[in-house]
């Protein structure tokens, strides 16, 4: 998309006020998606992440940091849970799952978005299941991880197709075939 092209040449201030922009963008989407009821505590969709899966392309590493700091911190204090354990569980998911997709995003030609989104989830989630271990004192977490890669592939896969039809000028139907 030309939109995101454009993002690419700026520089300066213009890339900090860009940075801001996306990361409260996906700031919003996670503060809806935070109103809503949970079905599992501290499990959410991820819906904030198509914003990170569209300019996946446009930000460096630092960037991203940057991006899911803001994104993270600006959430926490709207729902008052600023340095608790769910702050925390979301800092690290969104900053390895960052990790994991950015690398990905450098061989385009193997990896698709749809393939990106599945493992920017599965590592979130894993990961968060792994630090919950230590933050809540969790015997054994062995019985989470079927659970948990399954809601990943769901939920990966959920975020993942909305974002190729954004991303895309095609319909639905020819994405998916």
């Amino acid at each position: 998309m030309k939109f995101f092209n454009d993002i690419k040449n700026h520089t300066g201030k213009r890339r900090i006020y860009d940075i801001i922009f996306f990361a409260f963008i996906s700031s919003f989407i996670a503060a809806v998606e935070n109103m809503f009821p949970r079905p599992i505590p501290y499990f959410r969709i991820g819906f904030s992440f198509i914003v990170i899966l569209m300019v996946i392309d446009v930000f460096s590493f630092k960037e991203f940091i940057l991006l899911i700091l803001i994104k993270n911190v600006s959430v926490a204090l709207v729902f008052a849970y600023i340095f608790t354990p769910p702050f925390y569980l979301g800092l690290c998911g969104g900053i390895s799952s960052i990790i994991v997709m950015k690398l990905m995003s450098y061989f385009k030609n193997v990896f698709s978005i749809f393939g990106i989104s599945l493992a920017g989830s599965l590592v979130s989630n894993l990961s968060q299941a792994f630090l919950s271990k230590y933050l809540f004192s969790l015997p054994d977490i062995s019985f989470l991880i079927v659970p948990v890669f399954i809601l990943s592939l769901i939920t990966g896969s959920i975020v993942g197709i909305i974002t190729m039809v954004l991303c895309s000028d095609k319909s639905v139907i020819e994405i998916i075939n």
